[in-house]
Order: structure tokens, then sequence, then C-alpha cells
């Protein structure tokens, strides 16, 4: 019988994100086997967003404008 995987939640030592790699021990799900065992990863997990997305772009194009000083004034 295998144990079912939670959809979401983190590692009870190092709040990481529990992957397919997850550890169940003792009731409490860890995310990787050296984390359940106490040992930290010396390796960084890389991230599951990429670096871009993270930024805001505009969404619209906007034309180049002169800046309001130089722009001709208008006779009233």
């Amino acid at each position: 019988m295998s144990e079912r995987r939670p959809a979401s939640g983190s590692c009870a030592r190092c709040r990481a994100a529990l992957l397919l790699d997850a550890v169940k021990r003792e009731g409490v799900w860890y995310c990787s086997p050296g984390c359940a065992d106490g040992q930290p990863e010396l390796t960084p997990r890389p991230s599951a967003v990429p670096e871009a997305w993270l930024y805001a772009r505009p969404t619209r194009y906007f034309g180049k404008r002169t800046p309001k000083e130089l722009r001709a004034s208008r006779p009233r």
C-alpha cells in the first residue's frame, strides 16, 4: 500500500515545499530524506518559477513623449 503525499504543504524542519522526494517519518512530512535525518541540504533547490516572472512588466506599450517642460505651450 502506498502512502498518499499531501497536495500542498511545507517541510516540518526547513519549511521548503514538499515535492516528489518528500518523506514521511513518524507522521511528519519532510522535504527530503536528509532533512528528515536532521542534515540540512547544502545545495539550494532551483526555483520553481522563472526569474523573469518575478518582475513586473508593463502590459501596454507607451510611446516616447517629450517632457512637459519642453512641449510647445499653446497660446490662450
